[in-house]
């Protein structure tokens, strides 16, 4: 008998504070393999989000393989589902006051997005990033592959020489991305040098790292060269505790809370 396929679902938050169409915006929290959405990592992120007006969905994996190129194209089919879905209920919500059908506040219903994933789910953001250009957290991000996936999976960093094309359903990374005031540097150095910082970057905002230094799965080069926005905890591990320290631990968890809604704010 073959083994069960992996199985992803999604649903809204039972902890959600605000009524559908006065949210800030959508979040989607992700699990990671064996560290599901109520770990404290995920789960204080989410209530910190709560307390701010966001809405939270959370998604759910089941069976997933070790075999990580097996996994991420149903992750990633899953998340294409809840964009669709997240929008669409920002566009009804909005048409339905418009029309009068709903309060004040729906006619500001908003279609901001939000995605944070846990280890696993992290290898989604090159889907995210290439196909929506959405911000994303990226908790404890795999940048050093696994030695128990056979397909070394890490998530891809351009400026390093990575080829995004590696995530077969992905298109490639720079396509129609804006100018923006970042790019300044890039746009004195004539066009040569402009081409070169379009294909050195995923498109959209930079995404936001936490991690350990004691994470096997992290590599502090890579994740410099993927964002500015890196938060490193030093001497914790791949949860961002530090085994027999529940203090620092706490701490930690404390940072990074802080540092998921202060990245949210400015979304």
């Amino acid at each position: 008998m073959g083994k069960t396929a992996v199985e992803v679902s999604i649903r809204s938050w039972k902890k959600n504070a605000v009524r559908p169409g006065e949210e800030r915006g959508r979040v989607l929290l992700m699990p990671g393999t064996g560290y599901n959405c109520d770990r404290p990592l995920l789960y204080w992120s989410a209530q910190a989000l709560v307390e701010n007006g966001w809405r939270v969905d959370r998604m759910n994996v089941r069976n997933a393989s070790d075999d990580l190129s097996t996994v991420i194209p149903v992750l990633n089919k899953a998340i294409d589902g809840w964009v669709a879905s997240a929008r669409a209920d920002a566009a009804k919500t909005r048409a339905a006051a418009d029309a009068g059908d709903a309060g004040p506040a729906a006619s500001g219903a908003s279609s901001r997005l939000l995605l944070i994933g846990k280890s696993l789910t992290t290898m989604t953001y090159p889907h995210v990033a290439t196909s929506y250009g959405l911000p994303f957290v990226l908790l404890t991000p795999v940048l050093h592959h696994a030695d128990f996936d056979p397909s070394a999976r890490v998530i891809p960093v351009p400026r390093v020489g990575d080829d995004i094309m590696a995530e077969q359903d992905a298109p490639a990374v720079g396509v129609a991305r804006a100018v923006v005031d970042g790019d300044a540097a890039a746009l004195a150095g004539g066009e040569a040098e402009l081409e070169r910082w379009r294909t050195s970057r995923y498109p959209g905002p930079a995404p936001l790292v936490c991690a350990g230094t004691a994470d096997p799965f992290y590599d502090r080069a890579r994740a410099d060269a993927l964002t500015p926005h890196v938060h490193e905890y030093p001497d914790a591990n791949h949860s961002i505790e530090v085994p027999g320290h529940w203090r620092r631990s706490l701490d930690y968890l404390k940072e990074v809370a802080a540092s998921v809604a202060q990245y949210a704010a400015t979304i």
